[in-house]
């Protein structure tokens, strides 16, 4: 057992604590009777990532990373699931000698007493993040559910249908169990049989575990309601909220939006993890040439930088790494999003609100008169917010947006058809990077083959050299998917004075292409993802998909 005074130096010297919420934590354990790194991470006051190595040098213990984690269930001597999920405990390896367990909280004395009589041998114990611990157990060995007689069941039933206190655990829960498996979404379906809950995970919808029991259903989406500030009573009409959460020692903001269905009201929760917000385009991923470029042209004292691409593929994260790389006290920031995703420190976001007449085009008008520096805009999505910020581009003002295309020259060509003048869009615009993101394989289970002789006619010039591929294959740790994170592909156009000659003589989209082909830095959408193939790091179907090569 550390003393706390002593933790509380050790969190203090690595910065990850002030003395204010030192002092102010103290005086919690006393009243609570829980551990100081507990709070912490339970007030958000330290991210459990962070926590967990703290714990793990101070005590001289192991990290347990969650690579190493087992791939299949270890019985521990017969240790019941639901007691290994309170203490947050992961069976790692067993022997005749011992067992070797990761714990959340390795100060646990008693959990390692009770293990210690329960198997009957010594314990060794690793630090590991309590997330990590949490997938694993639902990996491993399911949902866990509490063997119950039928009369207790429904005397329990009975007893939570006047109390709150089952819907904010279900909910707590599900918002846990979607961060912890690094989710963007949580998918909440009522239907005749039951709840349905989904995640969106890399872009794709699965099932984790078991969903909430039927009887909570009312319950639950009235809790998440209340949480989002949200009618409660108003069940005929669709609804948006907003929340925000402390989810295992980090800020989560939670966009609610809420329609009615056959079944009862579908609810859908956008998870933003606000650490997860790109401070710095070097953290998004892109290849070496393109992020040169695009650096190069947010150097710019004016001008028009657009991020192009569908949705869902990364280009407010890109907008966002692109404000905190130009971001500066010396600077006045502006922005107008639909909605705000992220909350920058130093930068003033605004958020449009159509119903009151607060959209797009009226809020430039307003913020171009705040003396701004840049201007970022959430997207174009007409002919007169894309003039105005073409406009406020020429007038001083570094603006960067965002427009649906499918590659760098279309964004072009569609702010001509919105109806840009050519000489207006010469004059504003500078850079234009597109993007898709798509799936990495999981380092796991992903296997190569050779790659055949029509696949590798689809990839063109740039991928006759390639032999093999890596394939998908799928097991526990990706969830049976194959996949496990994502990765960007990216191109970018940089107005060079050939292609605003071409623009100005009226050329089309094949014609802007093949000059952009030409000075495009780091080639093309499909030569980003030729590079990743080479690299092993997707798969070929992921990049058929991506690039449009497949005819959709």
């Amino acid at each position: 057992m550390v003393e706390t005074a002593e933790f509380s130096d050790v969190l203090l010297n690595r910065g990850l604590i002030d003395l204010q919420a030192a002092t102010a934590t103290r005086r919690l354990m006393e009243e609570s009777g829980e551990s100081l790194h507990v709070l912490l991470t339970r007030q958000g006051l330290v991210d459990e990532r962070d926590m967990a190595l703290a714990l793990a040098d101070h005590l001289k213990l192991p990290l347990a990373a969650a690579a190493s984690f087992p791939v299949s269930a270890i019985q521990a001597g017969g240790v019941s699931v639901p007691f290994l999920r309170r203490a947050r405990v992961l069976p790692l390896s067993e022997d005749d000698a011992c067992l070797s367990v990761a714990m959340a909280d390795p100060l646990d004395s008693n959990t390692i007493r009770s293990l210690r009589i329960l198997v009957g041998k010594p314990i060794t114990v690793q630090v590991a993040v309590p997330a990590d611990i949490d997938r694993t157990l639902d990996r491993l060995y399911g949902p866990a559910r509490s063997a119950t007689s039928s009369k207790t069941e429904t005397a329990r039933r009975g007893e939570d249908a006047a109390s709150d206190a089952p819907a904010i655990r279900a909910v707590d829960a599900l918002i846990a169990r979607a961060i912890a498996h690094g989710a963007s979404d949580l998918h909440i379906e009522p239907h005749g049989d039951g709840i349905r809950v989904r995640y969106r995970i890399d872009g794709h919808l699965i099932e984790l575990g078991a969903a909430p029991e039927n009887y909570l259903a009312a319950m639950l989406i009235s809790r998440i309601k209340v949480l989002a500030d949200l009618n409660i009573a108003e069940k005929r009409l669709p609804q948006d909220g907003r929340a925000s959460l402390t989810i295992q020692g980090r800020a989560v903001d939670i966009r609610v939006s809420t329609v009615p269905t056959l079944g009862g009201e579908s609810v859908v929760l956008r998870l933003l993890d606000q650490t997860a917000a790109p401070r710095d385009i070097d953290q998004l991923g892109l290849s070496t040439p393109v992020l040169s470029a695009l650096a190069q042209a947010l150097t710019a004292p004016n001008g028009l930088v657009l991020a192009t691409g569908p949705t869902g593929s990364g280009k407010t994260t890109t907008l966002y790494g692109a404000l905190g790389r130009i971001n500066a006290a010396s600077r006045k920031i502006l922005t107008v999003e639909d909605p705000i995703e992220y909350r920058l420190s130093g930068i003033n976001q605004i958020q449009v609100n159509a119903r009151i007449g607060l959209g797009f085009p009226t809020l430039l008008r307003s913020i171009v008169r705040q003396d701004p520096d840049i201007i970022m805009v959430g997207e174009i999505r007409d002919e007169e917010t894309a003039r105005l910020a073409a406009q406020a581009s020429l007038t001083g003002h570094l603006v960067l947006s965002s427009l649906h295309t499918n590659d760098a020259a279309s964004g072009i060509t569609r702010l001509l058809d919105m109806g840009i003048e050519p000489y207006l869009l010469t004059a504003s615009l500078r850079a234009v990077l597109a993007q898709r993101l798509v799936r990495r394989l999981c380092p796991s289970c992903k296997a190569s083959r050779q790659i055949t002789d029509e696949e590798r006619a689809l990839l063109g010039p740039n991928g006759q050299d390639l032999i093999e591929v890596c394939e998908p294959v799928g097991c526990a740790a990706c969830h049976d998917t194959g996949y496990a994170g994502r990765l960007v592909l990216s191109e970018i156009l940089v107005m060079t004075p050939a292609l605003r000659q071409a623009v100005t003589d009226g050329a089309g989209l094949s014609q802007l292409r093949a000059l952009a082909a030409d000075g495009t830095a780091g080639g093309s959408l499909l030569d980003s993802g030729i590079a990743n193939l080479r690299a092993r790091e997707t798969s070929l179907a992921e990049i058929i998909a991506a690039t449009g090569m497949d005819g959709g």
